[in-house]
């Protein structure tokens, strides 16, 4: 029976790196167009960048948007099926559309990995009652949204830079995903983006498709900022808050030249972004109203809560002036007489149908997500000791909230230091990020190693679950458990089967260019016709995995290869029958890149090819 077993101080300028891109001819990056894809919960935007525009530290977005009046960093993630069965997206999608679909990025999750607010929430309601309408799964839904989104990008870039010329460039595609996410909801997400046509074959060739966390993208946008003042042992703090998750994550300035970035405590994230802060509004407005907010249609809701409130207070609401009023003008349809329209006997007042909200009132719908926030930041700060954090950045939608800003630095009273990203806007820091993570991949992968002395990257992360393989150990009695025992022939003794080999351990220090290596064996009698050999990739989200597989330990995929063509060149074993038999050495390395992980298999110090070793994560 075949068995595995364990044998064993001058800063990143960007013109500089384009000057030795062009003057490199053994890579053909200058030939790459980088697209950054943030796809968000509420809204999702678009960046891109040539190997000349990276050099000049210029980075494009996508600001016209169909139907949308003026220019948007971002478009709304909404959909909608028309009954025609066409799709209308984005700004098209009007708000009292009874079948508007929102939220839909957050239905890849199980429901074991949702908080019960969300689980019971309007909108992802509504979502899953009209998809299981359509009879769609989310992974088509959210397919068929990034099309549009992709498709749209496409034909700006294509304006831009003349369709002639896009079509003579490889593309990257960064597509971020939130550091919270397990591998099964990334996984489906690669799936939406091959069917959304991102991966379709082109001319220039083959697309490639990469992942970033996207406070990992956020960082390394942020951080490049603020390049001409960082020192060395300088901790940044970036606090991503978004419109469904806040994501944080914290790096450690290492060597400035080339700049490298060391994770400093393991990434947190929790659902209190944005949405929920509206969520809270729209409670907040239905007690005033009382009986009249059931006499607004969905246009009405949409006019206070989109209007008014997303675009309008919630984006300016601070809470130094505690005098102001905050004015939300009710549409008429609400009341039924004129005197409706009037109500002093309670705050907040109602008069001609305007509500004065204090800003007391108004900091209610604040209240609950920025405790959440400031817990997740406050733990932050706490497991990145002993690195004091010099500064807090709040990036994200909701990181541009003037209140948020006051809210954190009054928490921590100037220690650290809470900033706002600047040059990049908050709600764009996430793309821009992510076109410096295609560039950032690109130049790691250039072999003349010119890149190495000018970039700059993130080197280590913290390990966020223990990932490892199933191995066979030699039989120890007291210490293996007697149903584990088994006897093997080929060498004549006993041993422990469902044991663990852990290339990480959650909480590890990880170094991004240092693959893990294990060694492993199988040995195969003289009768074996196996052709395949299949070792699976196991996970463990416990702080402290079993050394033993049980029901803690879930598949993350497996590695399958072909054999049949090595046989011969596998060593011979003599069995404990004095049988000759084959046996195949091989070594596995494992390399934590951001939002992936890749396995490779290496046989007689040869890498296996793509069609010789597949990484199966279904």
């Amino acid at each position: 029976m075949p068995k595995k077993r364990n044998a064993n101080n001058d800063s990143w300028d960007p013109k500089a790196v384009s000057k030795k891109i062009k003057a490199t001819r053994d890579t053909d990056l200058e030939e790459f167009l980088v697209i950054g894809i943030d796809f968000g919960t509420t809204y999702s935007g678009v960046g891109w960048a040539t190997a000349e525009d990276f050099g000049n530290d210029q980075i494009n977005f996508i600001t016209i948007w169909p139907d949308a009046d003026l220019e948007e960093a971002k478009v709304p993630s909404t959909l909608v099926y028309t009954p025609e069965g066409t799709l209308s997206w984005g700004y098209q999608v009007p708000f009292e559309d009874k079948d508007r679909l929102s939220w839909f990025k957050l239905l890849l999750l199980r429901d074991a990995d949702l908080p019960k607010e969300i689980k019971e929430s309007e909108p992802l309601l509504r979502a899953r009652k009209v998809l299981e309408k359509l009879g769609k799964t989310p992974v088509e839904v959210i397919a068929d949204y990034l099309r549009k989104l992709w498709e749209h990008a496409l034909e700006i870039i294509a304006k831009a830079r003349s369709s002639t010329l896009v079509d003579l460039l490889k593309f990257h595609v960064v597509l971020t995903v939130p550091a919270s996410w397990k591998d099964y909801a990334r996984r489906a997400m690669k799936d939406a983006a091959k069917r959304a046509g991102i991966t379709s074959d082109r001319p220039a060739g083959e697309t490639v498709l990469s992942f970033a966390m996207e406070p990992e993208a956020a960082a390394l946008a942020t951080i490049w900022e603020k390049e001409r003042h960082l020192k060395e042992d300088d901790v940044y703090m970036i606090c991503d808050a978004g419109g469904g998750t806040v994501d944080i994550i914290t790096y450690k300035v290492g060597s400035l030249n080339p700049i490298e970035l060391h994770e400093a405590a393991g990434g947190e994230a929790g659902i209190c972004g944005g949405m929920f802060i509206d969520e809270k509004f729209r409670l907040v407005c239905k007690a005033r109203l009382g009986r009249h907010w059931f006499n607004l249609t969905l246009k009405g809701i949409g006019e206070i809560m989109q209007s008014q409130w997303e675009h309008g207070i919630k984006t300016i609401f601070s809470s130094k002036n505690d005098k102001k009023k905050h004015i939300i003008s009710v549409p008429a349809e609400a009341f039924a007489t004129k005197d409706d329209m009037n109500d002093l006997s309670r705050e907040p007042k109602i008069i001609d149908g305007r509500i004065y909200f204090s800003v007391s009132d108004i900091k209610k719908a604040f209240d609950q997500s920025f405790a959440k926030i400031g817990e997740l930041v406050s733990r932050q700060i706490s497991t990145s000791a002993p690195y004091p954090v010099t500064a807090i950045i709040l990036v994200g939608g909701l990181g541009s909230s003037p209140y948020l800003y006051e809210y954190l630095s009054t928490k921590y009273k100037g220690k650290p230091e809470v900033l706002q990203a600047g040059g990049t806007k908050p709600r764009s820091a996430i793309c821009r990020g992510a076109v410096y993570k295609g560039f950032m991949d690109r130049l790691n992968g250039n072999p003349t190693g010119l890149s190495a002395r000018a970039h700059m990257s993130v080197v280590s992360t913290i390990s966020r679950l223990s990932v490892g393989v199933e191995i066979y150990q030699p039989f120890r009695k007291g210490f293996h458990r007697e149903e584990d025992k088994y006897w093997e022939p080929l060498e004549g003794k006993y041993i422990a089967r469902h044991q663990m080999r852990w290339y990480l351990k959650k909480g590890d220090v990880v170094m991004a260019a240092e693959p893990i290596k294990h060694l492993f064996y199988q040995l195969f009698g003289n009768e074996s016709n196996k052709t395949e050999i299949t070792i699976e990739l196991l996970q463990c989200e416990l702080d402290d995995p079993p050394s033993r597989r049980d029901g803690s330990v879930t598949k993350m995929g497996s590695i399958r290869c072909q054999i049949s063509h090595l046989v011969k060149d596998f060593e011979d074993f003599v069995s404990a029958e004095f049988e000759t038999c084959k046996k195949m050495s091989y070594e596995v390395d494992m390399v934590p890149s951001g939002a992936s992980t890749v396995f490779t298999l290496h046989f007689k110090g040869k890498k296996l090819g793509t069609h010789e070793c597949q990484l199966d994560l279904t």
